[in-house]
């Protein structure tokens, strides 16, 4: 049974101590879904890697978001730009796979159409015969890519505002939390088609409401009891105390004050610090539609060959961790479509501010209510 679509009073979301969720609908409505597509994911600084995927010259990454396939690339000249990754004659895609190293031009498999790593078209067969043909207008299509905080951003506006202004004081957090995060390296990534909307990971990530009963291994390092949820625009971030766990995280404990960092980033990427401070993981979202939202759960060292207890934790997250989320977030998108659910739940902040508070899970909601109004 189809329900009508409810409208969002941005009045409903003001206060974060009587808050609700936004309307089931709003995570299930393909209709919502291509609204946000262009509101939220094509006019916001959208993390897609970390830096060290592209830093020697002709490298290059591929993602996919919102339907579109993108490319960035650092040039010759060492400067990096995204293109969207389809040739402008006749609309085939250019590059495959996540990532490479490019030749010193980017070939279109179809018709052999050449660009450089900037762009410019420098081969196309046969043009010379053609009339009115304009190189300069069979160039490939350029978004907007910055590298901040020690991850690449991009931006498929034609003006953003600068990245600053939309993740004001990220930067030095993120630093702070972990000083070696531009030194870091990709050491193992986890691929899904999660089916679940993509605010839905986000609720799921921005509380730890539910650590206690179903991240065991994790609540016996991070102290969900000693746990701090600050808000800030258009991110959040949860620290935690922790201790050596035998079944999760394993550490030197001689470090002074170990904690935990999660930051979630507008609109729907994590970052996750753990105790120690020399590694971290990172959870990129890249929806694809209502109920659907291709994941990527990044692990990163600073060394290329993984000590033994680094192969343990990697496997702890893919056999234990990941797969808890994962399985929560599906059951939670089954039950936002059913008859059974109200439309809404109760978010549930308390004057505390615990770790267990869902105040994070309120300041998201208000975030989105304003992007959907504006």
């Amino acid at each position: 049974m189809m329900r009508p679509l409810t409208k969002l009073n941005k009045e409903e979301y003001t206060d974060i101590d009587n808050a609700w969720t936004i309307p089931a609908q709003y995570y299930t409505d393909e209709s919502i879904f291509e609204s946000e597509k262009e509101k939220i994911f094509a006019n916001s600084w959208v993390c897609v890697a970390h830096s060290s995927e592209v830093k020697e010259k002709n490298s290059y990454i591929t993602r996919e978001i919102i339907g579109e396939n993108l490319i960035v690339v650092r040039g010759r000249d060492n400067i990096l730009r995204g293109f969207y990754n389809v040739c402008p004659h006749r609309g085939h895609q250019l590059l495959s796979g996540d990532s490479g190293k490019a030749k010193n031009v980017i070939t279109c498999p179809y018709h052999s159409w050449a660009f450089k790593l900037d762009g410019e078209l420098v081969h196309a067969n046969n043009c010379d015969n053609v009339e009115n043909f304009d190189k300069d207008l069979s160039s490939l299509v350029s978004f907007h890519v910055q590298e901040f905080a020690g991850f690449i951003f991009i931006n498929l506006s034609e003006t953003p505002k600068p990245i600053e202004d939309q993740l004001v004081g990220l930067e030095d957090k993120v630093f702070e939390a972990c000083t070696v995060v531009k030194d870091l390296k990709l050491a193992a990534r986890f691929v899904s088609e999660t089916p679940a909307n993509w605010k839905t990971i986000v609720d799921n990530y921005i509380e730890c409401y539910h650590c206690p009963t179903n991240h065991v291994s994790f609540a016996e390092s991070v102290d969900v009891g000693d746990y701090e949820h600050s808000l800030h625009h258009n991110w959040t971030l949860q620290v935690g105390k922790a201790k050596p766990s035998e079944s999760s995280y394993k550490f030197d404990e001689s470090i002074v004050d170990p904690r935990f960092s999660g930051f979630w980033i507008w609109p729907c990427t994590m970052f996750n610090m753990p105790p120690g401070g020399d590694y971290m993981t990172v959870i990129y979202e890249f929806p694809m539609s209502a109920g659907k939202t291709l994941q990527y759960y990044d692990i990163y060292f600073l060394n290329e060959e993984l000590t033994e207890d680094q192969k343990r934790l990697v496997e702890w997250y893919k056999d234990v961790f990941r797969p808890e989320d994962l399985r929560l977030v599906e059951s939670v998108q089954k039950g936002l479509s059913s008859r059974g659910y109200r439309g809404r739940g109760r978010i549930m902040t308390d004057k505390q501010r615990s770790g267990i508070s869902e105040h994070g899970v309120a300041h998201f909601h208000q975030i989105l209510v304003q992007q959907h109004l504006d």
